[in-house]
């Protein structure tokens, strides 16, 4: 299908900002190429996927929307492909040109495409291929030195622009019409302004990037069924919302159970967000929202039902107590009359201060090496390093033959409460499970205005006691000289607060 009439001008990007420089630069580039020969460009949109992140705010519809206006006024024809996120490679340049190859049945080559790029690291990937490129913003390549603010520096004028950013003329003098465009008509300052100013999400909207997300949405996925029961008796019908869905797996069990309710989730990482959208669900009353679960969402008493599972504790963890009693107050706003606020969390031990002295298993592992590879005992020595909330206090006991770790029984539910979790080790040390005990757990429920509804309670979950801490970890109190086995604290909790 090659023509060899025809020229090509590729130019690649995410293209959530065109700029007057770029519109400018490639009308002039089309004119110079289009003596005698047909001058096609390709937009190539790279993280077409991805949305409603900092380094990718716009959706590729919209972006699309633009290309195509800034197209009318361009002297050739515009065509645009969509690129899928991929991890960085040097073979970027080939995945590029395979995926219009796929998509448009054209091979771009050398022979009949140039490229339009001002990043320097993709530059040099499609010269490596004999490519000639035309830099765009790109003045000296060398020192880095750019003829015009590239898009990254427009959409942070938007930021800094903050709630007048649509009267702003700073970035409406270097963004296209076409974007312009599109930005008003879609109240995309908005969403720019309130991704950048998210303190709990990274540049890719995700908590953390320590975090093996498999791993942690298998984890997860494994026990929905047993969370499932625990939370479903205190649902009340209406508008259920399950506030960080994670990959959906409750709500699939929600809207089975409650196929006359309308189900909402809401999920903040992206991955996550992406893999509950493509799951099929019992009933079509099944929506989700892109959004940090700590702002006020909903409008006042218009929800009946708030499930947080497995959620406090993150926010508490990344974000502080301020910003969880403030999350509690909000869904108290948001929560209708008698509707209810379902916790279902890890909980710390009621007596966290108490002394205890902890027995390891020290034939379970190696004395050093990889996390993975250590015993229950040393394991615990690179907790006790490496745990980021606070320091752990401890002391080594000898008591006979036997080795003991004394310390609070608030520290020793931390440690035995992550010893397992050697897949995401980094991201669970960066996370508190034993700040609260279920009496101030429900204090606080009540501070805020709930009643505490019967049946909430914190217990022992008896997966997590047997196939975690058993044969690991052995507490123990000491009393005129002698060993006092201690149970092990309770595991998690059920609180449900009725407005």
């Amino acid at each position: 299908m090659s023509d060899e009439s025809v020229i090509y001008i590729l130019f690649p990007g995410r293209h959530h900002m065109l700029t007057n420089f770029q519109s400018e630069y490639l009308r002039n580039l089309a004119k110079k190429l289009g003596l005698g020969r047909t001058v096609k460009i390709i937009f190539a949109v790279t993280s077409s996927n991805h949305e409603n992140t900092r380094r990718n705010p716009v959706p590729l519809y919209l972006r699309a929307m633009a290309i195509s206006f800034l197209g009318k006024d361009l002297p050739c024809e515009v065509l645009v492909y969509p690129i899928p996120d991929v991890k960085q490679t040097d073979k970027f340049a080939s995945y590029i040109l395979r995926q219009v190859y796929y998509q448009h049945g054209v091979r771009l080559s050398p022979k009949n495409t140039v490229l339009a790029c001002s990043t320097p690291p993709v530059i040099r990937l499609f010269k490596k291929l004999g490519f000639k490129n035309y830099p765009v913003e790109l003045w000296d390549e060398k020192k880095e030195k750019y003829a015009s603010l590239r898009p990254f520096e427009v959409i942070d004028l938007v930021v800094a622009s903050g709630k007048k950013w649509r009267e702003d003329s700073l970035w409406k003098k270097h963004a296209s019409k076409a974007t312009q465009k599109i930005y008003l008509q879609y109240g995309l300052g908005y969403l720019i302004q309130e991704l950048f100013q998210d303190s709990l999400l990274g540049e890719d909207a995700d908590i953390t990037e320590t975090r093996n997300y498999d791993t942690y949405a298998q984890s997860m996925d494994n026990i929905v069924k047993l969370k499932f029961e625990d939370i479903r008796p205190f649902v009340v019908q209406g508008k259920i919302v399950d506030a960080g869905c994670s990959t959906g797996s409750l709500i699939r069990l929600l809207a089975q159970e409650f196929s006359e309710s309308d189900i909402i989730g809401i999920e903040a990482a992206r991955k996550f967000y992406e893999f509950a959208r493509m799951r099929e669900y019992a009933t079509p009353f099944v929506f989700f929202y892109r959004r940090n679960i700590f702002e006020q969402n909903f409008k006042p008493q218009s929800i009946n039902t708030f499930i947080y599972s497995s959620v406090f504790h993150e926010i508490y963890s990344y974000l502080g107590r301020k910003a969880l009693h403030n999350l509690i107050n909000h869904t108290y706003t948001q929560l209708d009359f008698f509707g209810r606020i379902i916790i279902r969390d890890v909980v710390g031990p009621d007596k966290p201060q108490k002394a205890v002295l902890m027995e390891l298993a020290e034939k379970d592992g190696k004395v050093d090496g990889h996390v993975s590879e250590l015993s229950t005992y040393a394991k615990f020595f690179r907790f006790a390093n490496e745990f980021k909330p606070r320091k752990i206090l401890f002391s080594k006991v000898a008591i006979g033959k036997k080795k003991f770790i004394k310390l609070s029984l608030r520290d020793a539910y931390e440690y035995i409460s992550k010893m397992t979790f050697v897949d995401n080790w980094d991201s669970e040390l960066h996370e508190e499970f034993g700040f609260y005990s279920f009496v101030q757990w429900k204090e606080i429920l009540e501070k805020a205005g709930f009643k505490i509804v019967n049946g909430s309670r914190a217990f022992q979950n008896p997966y997590i006691i047997e196939k975690k801490y058993r044969g690991r970890a052995s507490l123990y109190t000491l009393k005129n000289g002698k060993l006092i086995p201690e149970e092990y604290p309770p595991t998690n909790m059920i609180l449900v607060g009725e407005k």
